[in-house]
């Protein structure tokens, strides 16, 4: 009998010891961890105008490769597409950079581009010879949130920014 309330006084004598080692926590512990990386972000009014042709430029990061008829299309993380001619695939041409902030992946259908920027869906129609560009439709959060490459999100962002990039920070 006296085992049992020994044991049963130790028991809780951790439990409360325990509780007094977590409950110092504040709230300044909170939110300790520092990303190495920063959000970039604009303001939704800056994403919905920000779809233009451009003139082409090099590639830096690239991503995916799509080819559709005499077209080459190459995406550049997070920041857009580069157009080439392809009628010569040894000798591709490039004609000029689609700039959609926060795209990373595109499906191609007939002329139509549907491209995810940020969190958006929205639909591109493009000429054949890719002189022009027309934004058709957008649907606003179909995606969630782009995280950082380490998990992250942008806390401290305002509720009418998006983020569109992370960029890392040497710390």
């Amino acid at each position: 009998m006296m085992n049992k309330k020994l044991l049963y006084c130790f028991v809780l004598s951790i439990l409360v010891q325990s509780c007094c080692f977590y409950g110092d926590c504040t709230d300044d512990d909170i939110g300790m961890y520092q990303s190495p990386y920063e959000a970039v972000l604009i303001t939704r009014e800056a994403l919905e105008a920000s779809v233009e042709l451009k003139e082409s430029r090099p590639i830096v990061n690239s991503g995916k490769i799509y080819v559709k008829d005499n077209l080459l299309i190459i995406n550049e993380k997070n920041e857009g597409f580069h157009i080439y001619d392809n009628s010569n695939p040894e000798h591709p041409v490039a004609l000029n950079f689609l700039k959609t902030p926060g795209a990373t992946d595109i499906a191609i259908r007939n002329n139509m581009l549907y491209i995810n920027q940020a969190v958006d869906l929205i639909a591109v129609m493009v000429t054949p010879n890719a002189e022009t560009i027309t934004v058709t439709k957008r649907i606003r959060n179909t995606f969630p949130e782009m995280l950082a490459p380490d998990g992250s999100y942008a806390y401290d962002k305002a509720e009418d920014e998006v983020v569109v990039n992370w960029i890392e920070t040497l710390n």
